[in-house]
């Protein structure tokens, strides 16, 4: 298993965060184990990332919306993080959704 480490800055995970939560919602209604499985994973990864920040937490518990969470998942997992970026870009009202994407696709590349 090949794992990578890409930082993400929190503002920038929330999105992350939240469109795997909105997917493991939807398929867990369908049964799609697979989406359960690696969205523990992924949300996971994040928690652990923000646990490990030593400082000063806004009013929900998580570091400064700039700091940079280092996300370590397995590069299989980072690309289906990719796919439910995509899924849920259409509903985005904002440039997150292409913002994270770019900086996990980049690294991606880059390994």
């Amino acid at each position: 298993m090949e794992y990578l480490t890409i930082e993400i800055p929190v503002h920038l995970w929330w999105r992350v965060d939240g469109c795997v939560d909105n997917s493991m919602a939807i398929d867990a209604v369908e049964a799609v184990i697979e989406t359960t499985m690696v969205g523990s994973c992924v949300r996971d990864a994040g928690w652990r990332a923000s646990a490990a920040f030593d400082g000063e937490r806004d009013q929900y518990g998580w570091p400064p919306q700039r700091h940079p969470l280092p996300i370590v998942l397995r590069t299989a997992h980072w690309e289906w993080t990719l796919e439910q970026l995509d899924r849920w870009e259409p509903y985005a009202t904002d440039s997150c959704s292409s913002e994270v994407r770019a900086l996990i696709a980049d690294a991606l590349h880059d390994r």
